[in-house]
């Protein structure tokens, strides 16, 4: 007789909350690019970026800010740029909706834990070549694996190349009205950049079994990215006052190097315990040239701006875990952890405004150090057969210090303590279940807020101010309430509806004043604001609703956000950058045992978004539909076509400004076109 025991489940099986998406489901619709890959999965929107550059990535809608983002559960440094990642890296991606104490309380939104690929028990190699096109552009990206398994040793290798060319294209138009709403301005612009980013990634791991108790994991991630654009825009006015500079160039490159590595320890204890120990280092360079060009109405040179610039931020975090022995049916874990992360920035600017004026030269350096030291512990058990629980706290430390030329050194010290509290019931029969939790989380200020530091803006006016950190902000303080009802059937059949409420102390929004004869764009601190959704997500085969069905799995999942802030006048006094509604589906049909097919919808809703007592923000709406079609053989290995951006719909922004001598409005509109992605997945 033989008994299959069942799969494990860790959103089925863990006490604490926790979604895992394997790597299958995230190379399912043949993505090379991880942001790409994430848009898809419960409760993420990713943002768009400026052009050429990554957008951000949120749960819940709100705001990258309050998304907590790991890199093998070691926080990400600060301009770590995720679009460096390609999905052959990575292992697994978890989504914590509920934060946990050893992974850190700072996850008002939650937590997004991308998992790298360590090596697997047997010798590998597989090549993966992508081509792409979009707007006539081509991406071509070639991803290599190499893994081998040895009696007391494994190690892992891939590497990763990317040639990303883009082309964006952007029309706006801004208008003014006085008191009384008689027009003041009519204005039409347009943007044309193109460039590429070309990058290359290194990613080895090792594991070393010293004894049959002691393992050593050695994980590192390294990459290397050029980053060139040429960027065009022409002002018109036709009603109001011309632009000191109507014609724009600007032509910007960066240079990148990042990267990640750690290593842990584990010792299994002769009384059931185990000790853990973690050193991690992290960093990022880059290299950037930035040169303006500005021209009068007349096409006469009225800006020249060469600006280079250096930025180095590097972090190193050191932990240690002891689980004690078993303690009846308890799981009792405490640990403590200490990191220090810096950023340093030297910019030299020289800035003329005409062939006869001399330059001056500024030079805007400054030094960011945030110290964090921090204990915890948490304990998970069982009560009974149905239902279990896990307990934690964290007290944690901040320190932060920054000085640099034109300010004096300035020091900020704040500490927390953030208990979480989770449970779990399940059903007698079935396989039900309801998960509640209760926790504090905090949002920490960037470093780069924190530092009155001006980067100043060309055209200075309301809607295009320059922007300088507040040494003054203090983090903010959040409690959290989540709820949801699971469901688990036969045949992979997932489902999950429930909600979240968050009431946040201290929130944190920009404010735009008229300082010195310039518009300055500042962060400070509101007094409070509460957001709050719904969210859903599910999976089935079509055959459980029609017995004859093709071989069709269906997924999909929703979340709706809102959120109030309290010192802002309604009705859309929302937290800064909130999406209001994510949703995605897709049908994933095998067609044989070779052939297979697809389609993918995701949405991403816009709107007004009230962020300060004069200022509006209007958020494009997003819908992307993408097909695809896959062959694969045994010795040929997989090729894919996707076709993506199928509905081509343009995104529309904007911004608007208002006050009692009347209001201004700016509204951008970006093409987007259909693109096309061939991928074939070789074994070697």
């Amino acid at each position: 007789m033989h008994v299959q025991a069942e799969r494990y489940d860790a959103r089925r099986d863990d006490t604490a909350s926790r979604i895992v998406v394997d790597r299958e489901a995230l190379q399912r619709h043949g993505d090379t690019d991880l942001l790409e890959a994430l848009k898809r999965l419960p409760g993420i929107s990713v943002s768009s970026g400026a052009p050429g550059r990554p957008g951000s990535v949120s749960l819940r809608g709100l705001g990258a800010g309050y998304t907590q983002i790991l890199l093998d559960g070691q926080r990400t440094p600060a301009g770590f740029s995720l679009d460096s990642l390609a999905t052959d890296l990575i292992e697994r991606i978890e989504i914590l909706r509920a934060p946990t104490a050893d992974q850190g309380m700072g996850a008002v939104a939650g937590t997004l834990n991308i998992v790298t690929r360590a090596p697997i028990a047997k010798d590998s190699q597989r090549l993966t070549l992508s081509w792409a096109n979009n707007q006539g552009r081509s991406t071509p990206s070639a991803s290599w694996r190499q893994t081998h398994a040895g009696l007391d040793r494994d190690h892992a290798l891939t590497a990763t190349a990317t040639a990303r060319g883009f082309l964006v294209e952007e029309r706006s138009r801004e208008d003014a009205w006085d008191g009384v709403g008689a027009p003041l301005l009519h204005r039409q612009s347009r943007l044309r950049a193109t460039g590429h980013r070309d990058s290359v990634s290194l990613a080895p791991s090792l594991t070393l079994r010293t004894s049959e108790d002691t393992t050593l994991s050695l994980q590192a991630l390294v990459d290397a990215s050029d980053f060139r654009r040429d960027m065009y825009i022409d002002w018109e006015t036709a009603l109001g006052a011309e632009l000191r500079t109507p014609h724009y160039r600007q032509r910007t490159r960066l240079r990148l190097d990042q990267g990640q590595a750690s290593a842990e320890w584990e010792k299994k204890l002769p009384d059931g315990g185990s000790l853990n120990l973690r050193l991690a280092l992290d960093g990022n360079r880059e290299n950037y040239r930035f040169r303006e060009q500005g021209q009068d109405a007349g096409q006469q040179d009225n800006l020249l701006d060469r600006t280079d610039a250096q930025l180095h931020v590097l972090g190193g975090t050191t932990r240690v875990q002891w689980t004690l022995p078993a303690w009846g049916r308890h799981t009792f874990q405490v640990g403590a952890e200490s990191s220090m992360d810096s950023r340093r920035e030297s910019r030299l600017q020289q800035l003329r405004y005409s062939p006869d004026e001399p330059s001056t030269i500024s030079d805007l350096s400054f030094d960011a150090r945030l110290h964090r030291i921090a204990v915890y512990a948490q304990d998970e058990f069982p009560l009974g057969t149905r239902s279990a629980f896990y307990v934690g706290g964290r007290w944690e430390q901040l320190q932060t210090r920054s000085e640099g030329s034109g300010f004096a050194a300035m020091r900020h010290r704040a500490s927390v303590f953030t208990p979480v509290l989770q449970g779990l019931w399940k059903r007698a029969k079935g396989k039900d279940q309801l998960r509640v939790s209760l926790s504090r989380s905090f949002r920490a200020p960037a470093l780069r807020s924190l530092v009155p530091r001006p980067y100043t803006s060309t055209n200075n006016r309301p809607l295009n101010p320059d922007e300088i950190g507040n040494p003054a902000l203090r983090p903010e303080l959040a409690w959290g309430l989540d709820a949801a009802w699971e469901m688990h059937g036969r045949e992979g059949t997932q489902g999950s509806i429930g909600g979240y409420m968050r009431r946040i102390d201290a929130p944190i929004r920009n404010e735009t004043i008229l300082r010195e004869g310039r518009w300055v764009s500042t962060p400070v601190n509101g007094t409070r604001a509460t957001a709050w959704g719904i969210e859903m997500d599910g999976r089935m085969p079509l055959a459980r609703l029609y017995r004859r069905a093709p071989d069709i799995e269906l997924r999909g999942n929703a979340t709706w956000n809102h959120s109030r802030v309290r010192d802002l006048p309604g009705p859309d006094n929302r937290i800064e950058d909130q999406v209001p509604f994510t949703a995605s589906a897709s049908l994933d049909y095998r067609i044989s045992s070779r052939w297979s097919s697809g389609l993918a919808y995701t949405h991403r809703s816009g709107g007004r978004i009230r962020y300060s007592l004069s200022e509006l923000d209007i958020t494009s709406y997003r819908r992307e539909l993408e097909a695809w079609a896959q062959y694969a053989s045994e010795r040929r290995g997989k090729l894919r076509l996707t076709a993506s951006n199928l509905l081509a719909q343009d995104l529309e922004t904007g911004q608007w400004r208002f006050d009692e001598g009347g209001s201004q409005v700016l509204r951008n509109t970006r093409r987007s076109v259909p693109g096309l992605r061939l991928q074939w997945e070789l074994p070697l």
